[in-house]
């Protein structure tokens, strides 16, 4: 009897620690972040997930508008972090973003990167150039609105290789497979063989803002965290690692 009991009392027992010390499921958040964010975000990432070791995030990198109309195709995404205020103004007036959760948070500057230093953009009208894809990329389409209004995108244009993303332009650049490469500052963080060589004047384009926000019916206590987080002292630490910039006037942070 007493070897019944035994038996019995062990198969309990092993039951509830089977069950009760299984490793919980963590709850995952998608986000899709500008390729430009990827160094920095990374970072962030691994700091919040260190500590709430119950959360896991899961991040698409790519240009804020090919991301955006993924997003617009039915791709399932918690949280948005664009290099663009344009493609978050887009989702949102397609009612696609928490009203709440939303606003503008760094800065950037574009600038172009080569090995030979120029005074001016007219010393690259004979190079070979990349920059992101205008109609995608929101680092190209304000390299198309500085060189438009330099006056020299016509004589430019045939000579530009499009990327997909701006880290992509960078690493054109850096593998010497173009001479001249235009991305953001932050980029140069990520240049092994190649330098800044000019900072383009911000009054030839619109202002670099990033801006982020929650998907509407994404609004969790666990989205919510971490769209809380990104814009903490902590994650503003990170950002300013990379050379950005804090925007002035950000909402609901």
């Amino acid at each position: 009897m007493k070897k019944i009991l035994s038996s019995i009392i062990i198969t309990i027992f092993t039951i509830l620690c089977i069950t009760g010390c299984k490793e919980e499921k963590p709850t995952e958040i998608t986000i899709s972040a500008a390729a430009s964010l990827k160094n920095s975000l990374e970072e962030i990432i691994q700091k919040f997930e260190h500590d709430n070791k119950n959360i896991k995030i899961n991040v698409n990198f790519g240009g804020s508008g090919a991301l955006k109309n993924q997003i617009i195709a039915g791709a399932p995404v918690d949280i948005v972090f664009f290099a663009s205020q344009t493609d978050l103004d887009d989702l949102e007036k397609k009612g696609m973003i928490d009203p709440k959760y939303h606003g503008d948070i760094l800065k950037n500057r574009l600038v172009i990167a080569g090995k030979r230093d120029i005074s001016t953009m007219n010393d690259i009208l004979e190079d070979k150039i990349a920059m992101g894809t205008p109609e995608t990329v929101p680092a190209g389409r304000y390299a198309k609105q500085a060189l438009t209004n330099a006056d020299i995108w016509d004589k430019i244009e045939p000579n530009i290789i499009f990327t997909k993303d701006v880290r992509s332009a960078a690493q054109y650049v850096d593998l010497s497979e173009v001479d001249y490469a235009i991305i953001y500052k932050t980029d140069a963080k990520v240049l092994k063989n190649t330098n800044i060589v000019y900072i383009i004047p911000e009054e030839l384009h619109k202002p670099i803002v990033y801006s982020y926000g929650i998907l509407k019916g994404h609004n969790s206590d666990t989205n919510v965290k971490f769209y809380n987080f990104l814009s903490s002292d902590e994650a503003q630490k990170i950002y300013k690692k990379y050379n950005f910039e804090i925007a002035d006037s950000k909402e609901n942070l």
